[in-house]
């Protein structure tokens, strides 16, 4: 429960200017967090909120390695996590510029699509905003399926 609060304070802290205490609060989640066989839900993976602040601090290079861990872990275990973390994986990559960012933000939100999870289809925000800073036609129509499928409730 201790590592599940660091790791979700660790965000706010950096926002509010203190990124050395969000660094600290993630290192100690990762000292705290063990895996139990409860370990099922989005509170199990400590690479996901680390590719987050990372990729808010602009710091692509360092956050990609988190979000394709993350991706992995959930691979097979969580679509919903699965597909959380594809999200932040398609969300660096594409303000990243690189060639197949696009491809991974159109999987990432399929795979949202498919969620009846309204909270993880918000979380598709941070992807549309990156794609509408991007130029091209193929750009705009992800971004405008993601828009639809974020605010679209089952």
């Amino acid at each position: 429960m201790q590592a599940s609060v660091q790791s979700s304070a660790a965000p706010a802290y950096d926002r509010l200017g203190y990124p050395a205490v969000a660094d600290a609060d993630l290192a100690k989640a990762r000292e705290l967090w063990t895996p139990t066989s409860a370990d099922a839900g989005v509170g199990g993976d400590l690479d996901r909120p680390a590719a987050c602040l990372e990729l808010a601090r602009g710091r692509l290079d360092a956050a990609e390695p988190f979000a394709v861990a993350s991706v992995r872990r959930w691979e097979g275990v969580s679509q919903v996590g699965r597909t959380q973390s594809a999200v932040v994986l398609a969300t660096i990559h594409v303000r990243a510029g690189e060639p197949g960012g696009l491809q991974l933000a159109y999987s990432a939100v399929t795979a949202a699509a498919r969620l009846s999870s309204v909270r993880a289809r918000r979380r598709l925000e941070p992807l549309v905003a990156a794609l509408e800073a991007r130029s091209g036609a193929d750009a705009r129509q992800v971004a405008r399926m993601a828009r639809h499928v974020a605010t679209t409730r089952l």
